[in-house]
Parts: C-alpha cells; structure tokens; sequence
C-alpha cells in the first residue's frame, strides 16, 4: 500500500468484508492489499477501511469502490446468530437475517475467489469443517466455510493442546470467555491482543491458523492461474516414486553393477 493510502497490484488484491474489526486481515495483509468492509470499520490493522454495509437485499447494490475493481480473494463472515447454538437456546433464530445470500452475491461480483464463513449448521454450500483440534489448539471453535475452490477436509483429531498435555477435554470455550485473559485468547488464536476487545477475540475472530490454512489453498490456486507455478517440479507422489527406486536398486542383478 502506497502512503497515501492508495492501494498498489504487485500484491493480490484481497476483499474482507462484514469486518468492522477486521482481526482476520492481519493474516490476510500478509499475502495482499487488503480492503475491509464493516458498518462501523475500526482502525485496527494494516487494512484499508471502508464503511459500508456487505448485507444487501437488491442485487444491483455496489460496493463503494472503484468500478471495475475485481478482487483474487474475498473473505466474507456473515453473521450467524440465526445458525447459532446460543440463540437456539435463548432467542428466536427466525428473528435473525439470512445474510449468506448476501455474502454470495458480492463473492460472485467482485472475486475471483472467495471465502464464507459460518457456523457447521448454516447452509453453506459442500463446506469444509475446521476445529481447533486440528491445529493443536486447546479450544474447539469448529467453523465451517464455503470456499470456491477445492480444500482438502482435514482429519477430525480427538484430542486437544492443554497446559497439562493432551486432552479429550478443550481449556475453554468461547461461551465461557471470561475466564481467560484478552491476551490468553490473542495468544491461542495467535493475533495480537492490542486493537480488539476480549469478547470479539474470543467469539467472533476466525483462529489464524484457520486462515492460514484456506490462504495456503487459495494460493497453489492463484499461483496456477497466475502462471507462477509453470515449471515446478510435482513432489506428491515423490515417496512413491523413491520407494520404487529404491527397490529396483536392490534387486538389480550383478551384471548391472
């Protein structure tokens, strides 16, 4: 990004959008430009902030951005209180708005790949499933996202990171999020605690590695495209191949020494 503020193409060119704080684009600068649309954008990060509201009900509705402005990813967390365990047990999930249509309709628009996020239960499309067991995490988080292109399900591990070792049983849960620190909850979604408040940290921000994971995806997908990857040598089935090596070396005959 230049200093005025203005952002530059070397970089992809990623969108985030319903991220009033944003807490995801501090991976996502990373590997891009990031644009951040929230109702209320909080200057909290390295993104550029836009505020306007992602939850749109007229298809021709349009981003406040430059026209023909088409993004390499987009990462779109709709709110999920109408899918929410909490509000099925304390409210009326019907009095919650379906915002994923919305999600789709500016995906569709204005990236070339996207991102949507929600909670397991709310009707994605063909999502995968990520846990914080799965990344050695000491908390359960399970999130489910929509993604436009293909990422591989990782395996569902039955034991969670805790102080004490390994666990059937998570430290906390984001319901519980007062028994832990802001920082406590910064550490183990490996953010930085500074620019967020507890309960958004602990509730609402997608775990880092959970990001890192899907970019990493996204990218061998972007680098294809881009024609970044023309050339590279293909290692997947590399132990394959040594293994066979190796047993045609061990049973050659003497003649061939």
């Amino acid at each position: 990004m230049t200093s005025d503020g203005e952002t530059t193409r070397e970089e992809p060119l990623i969108l985030h959008c319903f991220a009033d704080y944003g807490t995801e684009s501090e991976v996502l600068s990373d590997f891009g430009n990031v644009i951040r649309v929230g109702i209320d954008p909080k200057d909290t990060n390295e993104s550029a902030p836009i505020k306007a509201d992602a939850h749109i009900e007229e298809k021709e509705w349009d981003l406040p951005i430059e026209d023909g402005t088409t993004f390499d990813l987009g990462l779109f967390h709709p709110v999920c209180s109408r899918w929410a365990a909490t509000t099925s047990i304390s409210g009326d999930p019907d009095e919650h708005e379906n915002m994923i249509p919305s999600a789709r309709i500016l995906a569709e628009k204005y990236c070339d790949h996207y991102v949507i996020e929600n909670v397991p239960r709310a009707p994605l499309n063909d999502p995968v499933v990520l846990n914080g067991r799965m990344f050695g995490m000491p908390i359960e988080y399970e999130r489910a996202f929509e993604t436009s292109f293909k990422v591989p399900q990782p395996p569902r591990e039955k034991r969670f990171l805790t102080t004490d070792g390994s666990s059937e049983k998570a430290e906390t849960s984001s319901f519980f999020f007062s028994e832990r620190s802001r920082e406590w909850w910064a550490a183990v979604k490996n953010y930085s605690p500074r620019s967020y408040p507890k309960s958004h940290i602990a509730k609402n921000a997608i775990p880092a590695p959970f990001i890192y994971y899907l970019v990493r995806v996204w990218l061998m997908v972007y680098e294809d495209e881009q024609g970044i990857s023309e050339g590279r040598v293909d290692y997947s089935d590399y132990n394959e191949r040594m293994d066979i090596k190796r047993k045609s070396e061990d049973n050659r005959q003497l003649d061939e020494f």
